[in-house]
């Protein structure tokens, strides 16, 4: 005999009636809300899959333009109090907090996803500033990143993917309850059409 040691995130307690009340299925896939239209994609900034992942959007990004609400999570363990822990160590934990803070300060119009695409044609180099350009400002990013700020960011990103039990970078949520792999424009847009049959 053999046996094989997995892990085991789904909570049969969520499946049952009133399950989600709980506070321990609250944020898992079974309790969440549908909601059309939106992509979630949670990576490791720094593992080259997940960079891939995160380039391929900008063709999707612009196929879908504002139809889509599009978020990036961050696969992280800690917290702002105690300090984070990311598979490729520090400099990816300080890179995730720049990106979060990008997106927090130059959300509109996805300004932010120049800064990240900027940085994944180098990701591990540590001259970030020159790619916070075209309408952003690299000091803003820094007293987010040096502040509270970021930190608090990077803790509520890795809890949504701590809650759903997510550690393959990357991973795709489509409309908050359909979860799927994949690297490529073609692949993303298919998955994301498959669930919304009237986006354009």
């Amino acid at each position: 005999y053999k046996a094989m040691n997995a892990s085991a995130t789904w909570n049969p307690a969520c499946a049952n009636p009133g399950g989600c009340e709980l506070e321990s299925c609250k944020n898992t896939l079974a309790c969440r809300t549908e909601r059309p239209n939106t992509l979630e994609l949670f990576v490791m900034s720094q593992c080259p899959f997940g960079v891939k992942a995160l380039n391929a959007m900008d063709e999707v990004l612009k196929n879908f333009t504002t139809a889509i609400d599009f978020e990036v999570h961050y696969i992280a363990n800690g917290t702002a109090a105690t300090g984070f822990n990311a598979l490729h160590g520090q400099p990816e934990v300080d890179e995730n907090i720049r990106q979060l803070c990008a997106a927090k300060h130059f959300g509109k119009n996805r300004k932010y996803m120049e800064y990240i695409l900027c940085r994944n044609k180098d990701i591990r180099s540590t001259d970030w500033e020159q790619c916070a350009k075209g309408g952003m400002d690299a000091s803003v990013i820094r007293r987010c990143v040096d502040s509270a700020e970021g930190k608090v960011l990077l803790e509520q990103s890795a809890k949504v993917t701590n809650a759903l039990g997510i550690g393959a970078s990357p991973t795709w949520i489509a409309n908050g309850k359909h979860k799927f792999s994949g690297l490529d424009a073609e692949t993303i847009k298919r998955n994301l059409c498959e669930h919304n049959k009237g986006l354009k």
